[in-house]
């Protein structure tokens, strides 16, 4: 196939090429006269007085530094942020110091601290001696223990670590937190003469005359640590008022009285004026008597076992003048026990 043949789409391309190229033009043309007739400079702007040749710099040489921005401080920020040697030497004995002057305060502290020490005598495990128990020297051994036992050893060692504290104190934090913890603190305390008798089983009593059964189950707790006549009056005075189970306990720990060694104390409370006290002081004189009476019946076989059931129960001839005092009462109940009681006693002892 020749050109001439192609005549056409020669003709065509030809066309297309002078359109393309007048196209061109056209939007050029506009744009070099903008140009042309524009007043821009692209060169630095200059002074234009006749005083620029004195700051002209062209021809000149331009001294250049360039700075690193993430190179190492200054040499004046460096220095003042390392610490030269005599800085840490003073830095470090002025620490020395300090941790030696915590340890002086520390050793005095601990020298100021209480110290509390406990001698175990060996004595009846079966009974628990109280503060009557220490004039009479009978049956304990003349020692005294607690019966809160393990419990107020470890409201002991908890209370050593306690500064000292009013009775006032010891109220509003035993009423007003009746848990165990606090009750062997005061316990504790009151080991420790920083509470009285009337100051300790006041709290007691209150403890005692709650209605609520476990707040009821601390005071008795805080009684049965000790044997005392006060401890008996503070606990039997209350009893009626104390749920079922808090009266089987209760009457569990003042049938501990009815021991030789506390029988002292016992005696005591029969001369209360308190009604419901000497009632339940009675009771337990009678039913103390006649255990001990009952020992002697059934030791016959063991005539050394029966001779110690018989110096039992002459202890008991110290309340035969009691109740014979207690027959005059007013009171029919106490008259009635009182005369019940005495003329057990008066035949038991006769027989010895």
């Amino acid at each position: 196939m020749s050109l001439k043949d192609n005549k056409l789409e020669i003709a065509i391309i030809a066309v297309a090429i002078v359109l393309i190229g007048g196209v061109g033009n056209l939007f050029k043309a506009p744009v070099q006269r903008a140009l042309q007739n524009s007043e821009l400079s692209f060169e630095m702007i200059r002074p234009k007085s006749i005083l620029a040749a004195l700051f002209d710099l062209g021809g000149r040489e331009v001294s250049r530094s360039y700075v690193n921005p993430f190179g190492n401080k200054k040499p004046t920020e460096a220095a003042k942020t390392t610490p030269n040697t005599e800085d840490k030497t003073k830095a470090a004995a002025a620490v020395t110091t300090k941790t030696a002057q915590k340890k002086a305060e520390d050793k005095k502290d601990q020298d100021k601290k209480p110290e509390v020490s406990v001698r175990v005598v060996d004595g009846n495990p079966a009974f628990k001696a109280g503060a009557d128990d220490i004039s009479t020297g009978n049956g304990a051994g003349g020692s005294v223990a607690t019966g809160a036992g393990a419990a107020a050893n470890d409201g002991k060692k908890a209370g050593t670590d306690k500064d000292s504290m009013t009775a006032a104190q010891w109220r509003n934090l035993v009423l007003g937190q009746p848990t165990k913890e606090n009750v062997n603190k005061m316990v504790v305390a009151y080991m420790d003469k920083e509470l009285n008798d009337a100051e300790f089983y006041g709290i007691v009593k209150e403890l005692l005359q709650n209605s609520n059964a476990e707040t009821q189950a601390l005071g008795l707790s805080a009684a049965s640590s000790f044997y005392s006549s006060t401890a008996f009056n503070t606990v039997a005075s209350g009893y009626k008022s104390y749920t079922a189970e808090n009266q089987t306990k209760a009457m569990a720990y003042l049938l501990g009285f009815a021991n030789a060694g506390r029988l002292s104390a016992l005696a005591s409370s029969l001369k209360s004026s308190d009604e419901e006290v000497v009632s339940l002081a009675a009771e337990v004189v009678v039913k103390g008597y006649n255990s001990a009476k009952e020992g002697t019946v059934s030791s016959q076989g063991n005539r050394s076992r029966g001779d110690a059931f018989e110096n039992s129960l002459k202890n008991y001839t110290q309340f035969v003048a009691i109740f014979k005092e207690l027959q005059g009462s007013t009171n029919s109940e106490i008259a009635s026990l009182a005369g019940t009681a005495l003329s057990q006693i008066q035949s038991g002892v006769a027989t010895l």
